[in-house]
């Protein structure tokens, strides 16, 4: 889930045809959806990976964090680089170590060698979002960034999607290794031709001449947005939120479901993707329900206390129909997404010079959390083990994982409270 980069500078005139201007976005677009789709793939495969490295729940939980440890602390520095830069050498290059990253991790051995593989694709993910943002404010007139930039997320939910139930299928008829080594190849070969179309795009080298002469003062904004006591409220209070999309929906979900209801790996995907499908809807219908109310912390708060309502009888009521189950995640990602709405909030609680620095804050605290969320769930299944080894490594049945996933409405809880001190005229729109 990536968020809001705000570009200052002039407005460029477009000198490239209409038709190379949406390849040009449309190259973006397609690395968004493409690495959220290497993000969540772990969720899909965790008995296979168990098998693979001979290791546990929480090494798993590990591994797949590693995205989050490069993730995290590059959020602060991609903007800096795509202004410096520009982006036909930051965005061709990301996507090529993306790619090598998992081609790196289809053929490791070790444990160690993976998490390098994963390493890589975390950092160069990171450029993701900022590209699509980069481009839609360099490339389109004003009246269409608006619209770009908002499809922007519903396009990494639509990757997170296919990463869940459609990769399934991908992977039970190839094999984990083959098909992430495909779309190792597939990276290292949009790299290229991202490069390769805009260096014949006139505008683009002077975006790029233009942009390498703007200086950047992070460090000042950074240090202004950090110092103020409401920027960590919202910042932690959006963490606690979004714990239960990249723990749940993001990495245990699919083999809680699984054991739980007592269905394939397949259908347990499927559902799964029901969380980023919502999502995907609620992105747009939170934003016009904030802007209707006029107030961000109480539009967050009914979105906590809807995904929380949704979420407890998926978590500890098993007995319940699977189609139940598809609908009532639905709900789960269509009430979450309102944590989109921290970073408007943010933006709103800082000044107006260091608005882009308040959103890369806010989700660089988001990523730190994520990266502990994954690896603190598998040490909670590890812990309350039974002992049970089915097909040479751990199972876990469903007590287990309720006892573990129940650290995902304290955090909801948490996050609701949170937000009662951020004051309400400092909350306004």
């Amino acid at each position: 889930m990536e968020h809001c980069y705000l570009k200052k500078g002039k407005d460029f005139m477009r000198k490239t045809s209409a038709a190379l201007t949406w390849t040009i976005w449309s190259l973006a677009a397609v690395f968004y959806f493409y690495e959220f789709i290497l993000r969540v793939s772990p969720s899909v495969m965790i008995p296979e990976l168990m098998t693979s490295f001979g290791i546990t729940a929480s090494s798993v939980g590990i591994l797949s964090a590693f995205y989050l440890y490069a993730y995290a602390p590059m959020q602060l520095p991609v903007g800096v680089l795509m202004d410096r830069y520009g982006v036909k050498r930051v965005l061709s290059t990301a996507s090529i170590v993306c790619g090598i990253g998992a081609l790196i991790f289809s053929i490791a051995s070790t444990l160690f060698i993976a998490g390098i593989g994963r390493l890589l694709i975390g950092a160069s993910s990171a450029f993701a979002f900022i590209a699509m943002v980069y481009v839609s404010s360099h490339w389109f007139p004003l009246k269409k960034r608006a619209f770009l930039i908002g499809i922007a997320n519903s396009l990494a939910m639509l990757g997170a999607s296919a990463g869940t139930g459609p990769l399934t299928m991908i992977i039970d008829s190839m094999g984990w290794r083959k098909a992430i080594s495909l779309f190792g190849i597939f990276g290292i070969l949009l790299g290229f031709a991202i490069y390769l179309i805009l260096r014949k795009d006139r505008h683009n080298t002077e975006v790029e001449e233009e942009t390498s002469h703007t200086k950047i003062h992070i460090l000042e904004s950074l240090k202004q947005v950090a110092s103020k006591k409401t920027t960590w409220v919202n910042a932690l209070a959006a963490l606690l939120f979004y714990m239960t999309t990249t723990a749940f929906a993001g990495l245990w979900g699919l083999s809680f479901v699984q054991t739980a209801y007592n269905v394939s790996k397949e259908v347990a995907g499927y559902a799964m993707s029901m969380v980023f499908a919502g999502w995907l809807v609620g992105g747009p219908l939170t934003g016009l329900l904030s802007d209707y109310m006029g107030k961000r912390t109480t539009a967050i708060r009914i979105g906590i206390l809807g995904a929380l309502a949704c979420l407890i009888p998926v978590i500890y009521f098993p007995s319940i129909s699977i189609y139940a189950v598809y609908v009532l995640l639905f709900l789960v990602g269509l009430f979450s997404s309102a944590e989109l709405l921290s970073f408007s909030l943010a933006i709103e609680l800082n000044s107006v010079k260091a608005k882009a620095t308040a959103a890369a804050f806010t989700n660089f605290v988001i990523s730190c959390g994520d990266a502990v969320v994954q690896p603190f769930v598998g040490f909670l299944l590890d812990k309350n083990w039974g002992g049970v080894i089915e097909n040479g490594i751990r199972a876990y049945d469903t007590k287990t994982y309720q006892i573990a996933l129940s650290c995902l409405p304290i955090t909801l809880i948490l996050a609701f409270l949170l937000l009662f001190m951020i004051k309400k005229e400092q909350a306004s729109s």
